[in-house]
C-alpha cells in the first residue's frame, strides 16, 4: 500500500508541476520534493526515466478531467448547465492558482509534443478522450453525429485556447467570452 501511494504521489506532483511549468520546466528533485516520495521509488516506478513519469502524468491528469467531464455531462444537465460547470471548473483552477497552473496537457503539449512521440501520442490519447466525452453528451442532446463530432472539437479548442489566454491575461475574461461564444454556436 505504501509503495502504491508512493507511486500516486509522485504521479499527482508531476501532474501539478508541469501544468505550472510544463514538461521541461519540472525537475525529478522538484517531483521527489513536492511528493514528499523516497528517491527510490522514482527509479522503481519509473525506470524509463523522467520521459515515462511525464506519460504517466498525463494520462492520470487526463483522467483526472475525464471524471469532471463525465460528472457533468449527464442526462440531467442541458447543454448551457453543463457547459458551465465546465468552464467554471476551469475558472476556479485558475483563479486558485493566482493564473500559474493552466491544463497540465496542452502545457506540455504547446513545448514538447513536436520533439517526442511518446509525449505526443499521451496528448492525443487524453485529447481524444475528452473529445469524446463531449460528443457522446452532444449526442445525447439529440445533435446529428457529424454535426457534434465538430461541435465537439470546437468546445474542446475553444477552452483549452481560452484557458491559455485567460492564464496570459491573468484574468478570466476569455474563459467567460469563449463559454458565451460555445453556447452561442452549440444548439
Amino acid at each position: 500500500m505504501v509503495k502504491k501511494q508512493s507511486k500516486q504521489a509522485l504521479l499527482q506532483a508531476t501532474v501539478d508541476l508541469i501544468s505550472e511549468k510544463g514538461y521541461f520546466g519540472t525537475g525529478l528533485n522538484e517531483v521527489l520534493s513536492l511528493s514528499n516520495a523516497p528517491k527510490g521509488s522514482l527509479y522503481y516506478y519509473f525506470p524509463n526515466g523522467k520521459n515515462q513519469l511525464m506519460v504517466e502524468a498525463i494520462t492520470l491528469a487526463g483522467e483526472q478531467v475525464s471524471e469532471v467531464l463525465r460528472q457533468t455531462f449527464i442526462p440531467e444537465n442541458d447543454l448551457k448547465t453543463a457547459f458551465e460547470q465546465v468552464f467554471h471548473f476551469f475558472v476556479q483552477q485558475l483563479e486558485a492558482s493566482n493564473f500559474k497552473k493552466s491544463c497540465p496537457v496542452a502545457t506540455v503539449a504547446s513545448e514538447s509534443a513536436a520533439l517526442d512521440e511518446e509525449v505526443r501520442v499521451a496528448c492525443k490519447q487524453v485529447y481524444t478522450a475528452w473529445n469524446q466525452l463531449i460528443k457522446a453528451f452532444l449526442l445525447q442532446k439529440g445533435i446529428p453525429e457529424e454535426t457534434a463530432q465538430k461541435q465537439a472539437q470546437f468546445a474542446l479548442n475553444l477552452i483549452e485556447g481560452n484557458l491559455l489566454m485567460s492564464r496570459v491575461f491573468q484574468n478570466t475574461e476569455h474563459l467567460k467570452l469563449g463559454l458565451v461564444t460555445l453556447l452561442e454556436t452549440i444548439k
